[in-house]
């Protein structure tokens, strides 16, 4: 009995560090809100959470392109091609889902109508920003110009009021105009550009597997890369208790007196954590046990690291290494499929955050006295849903889609400004909804998959991908 206790206290070890971790900063957090502190005691009470923010997303980059390559040259191009269609059809799918789901809890609960605002926000506002832009943009980035820039830049487009003069000439009168232009601007934005790095990273992989005894020397180097940085989130991974802790009772602390606001956002709240419960616990698990045969609520059970790291640092990029270690070694999936779907799915999978973006439109809408039309539900969802995969997983980026449909709705981005009180939390839970699916898309491509998973090929690169994510 000792000796069992003692194992299953060093195999979970970490979780019960890391749930102690997070207990201890929501207790400080929580005891330091009686006082005013300022951004400076602030900043120092987070500085070990930003070290370990900081640290991880070093390594997002070269785990991901070199794990993309080595999966992707491991299996042949009708593998390739048959897992890439899988992952990107269920995507597509988990991401439009979610936003009829949020439509169809706005339009049963109507939580925007239990809220008496004043209806200045009814009124047309010049639109800034331009839907189709967001789309241009995402494909500036899928197909990136310069790899190395794409490391740190994404491509974006912006706006400037450019003034031209006018001269008019009446009665021997002359006259000059002012007018005023907007002009676009094809510019860049801060963040990785993991979309396009995920493509090149493929093409450099299926080029590699093409080119065989040629490719064998790039081959290696990645390979020879992989196990390096594994090395490396080895060793970080145990600082996740402190980093937890300090993320915690920094953003606990430093939160206001939101009482007021609750009360105006009680049915919002709600509506939003009824939907990421219908899409996490009832969903996700209907589709695994179709899938799998098996006991879907034990799965979701071992993604409870990644969980927490999500829930600290409102990132599924960030807990992208600790997913991996859930996905390859509990769950035993082949890591050429997690390799490849893991990083995909990180950068365009957002099922919660497009279930969020729909909901937080419609409460919106009817905040402001408008009618829920079929219309408008429709580009809801449609814009929910593609908006979000030019949506970056980090803090607060969902509050950009909701204000660029707000303004194809006619509606002014002020109307949002309500939502800005409780997305502290609201984006950890659509984070770990997003977590969700992820791993959910990486158990119905494998299981889809199967049959065009090389047996001969696995065994050739068994030792290469063998590289676990232990602790």
């Amino acid at each position: 009995m000792a000796q069992s206790c003692k194992q299953c206290l060093n195999t979970n070890l970490l979780v019960i560090l890391t749930l102690l971790g997070g207990a201890v900063g929501l207790s400080v957090g929580f005891s330091l809100r009686k006082w005013t502190l300022t951004k400076d005691t602030l900043l120092w009470i987070g500085i070990l959470g930003e070290m370990y923010i900081r640290m991880l997303k070093m390594m997002i980059v070269p785990l991901m392109v070199s794990s993309i390559i080595t999966a992707t040259a491991s299996l042949d191009l009708k593998a390739n091609g048959k897992i890439s269609a899988v992952c990107l059809i269920f995507t597509m799918v988990c991401n439009f889902l979610p936003s009829v789901l949020g439509c169809i809890l706005c339009v049963i609960i109507e939580p925007g109508k239990s809220v008496h605002i004043s209806k200045e926000f009814a009124t047309v506002h010049d639109q800034s920003t331009e839907t189709q832009d967001i789309f241009a943009d995402l494909l500036r980035n899928v197909f990136p110009d310069n790899l190395i820039v794409s490391t740190f830049e994404q491509a974006h487009t912006k706006y400037r009021i450019a003034e031209r003069n006018l001269s008019l000439v009446k009665n021997e009168s002359s006259f000059i105009t002012i007018i005023k232009e907007k002009e676009k601007i094809l510019g860049s934005a801060n963040g990785t550009n993991i979309i396009g790095l995920i493509i090149a990273s493929s093409i450099f992989g299926m080029a590699t597997s093409a080119t065989k005894e040629h490719g064998k020397a790039f081959y290696n180097f990645f390979t020879s890369a992989t196990y390096v940085i594994l090395q490396m989130l080895r060793w970080l991974i145990w600082f996740t208790p402190v980093g937890v802790a300090s993320l915690l009772a920094r953003t606990i602390a430093s939160s206001a007196d939101t009482s007021d606001e609750f009360r105006h956002l009680g049915m919002f709240i709600a509506t939003a954590l009824l939907g990421f419960a219908l899409w996490s616990l009832a969903v996700v698990p209907l589709v695994y046990f179709i899938i799998n045969r098996t006991n879907p609520f034990r799965f979701l059970f071992t993604l409870v690291e990644p969980v927490l790291i999500t829930f600290a640092t409102s990132s599924t990029a960030i807990a992208m290494p600790e997913t991996l270690h859930s996905l390859e070694v509990i769950n035993k999936l082949d890591k050429r499929v997690t390799r490849f779907v893991v990083p995909l799915s990180a950068s365009i999978g957002r099922s919660g955050t497009c279930l969020y973006i729909s909901i937080s439109c419609l409460f919106v809408v009817q905040l402001v006295g408008m009618e829920l039309t079929f219309t408008r539900l429709v580009l809801v969802c449609i814009l929910s849903t593609i908006s979000a995969l030019a949506n970056p997983p980090v803090t607060g980026a969902s509050l950009v889609n909701i204000i660029i449909i707000l303004t194809a709705l006619d509606i002014p981005p002020e109307a949002a400004s309500l939502l800005y009180a409780f997305d502290w939390i609201l984006d950890r839970c659509r984070s770990i909804t997003n977590l969700f699916s992820h791993a959910l898309c990486v158990v119905v491509t494998y299981e889809l998959s199967k049959s065009a998973l090389s047996e001969d090929n696995q065994e050739v690169t068994e030792n290469i991908l063998n590289t676990e994510i232990t602790v």
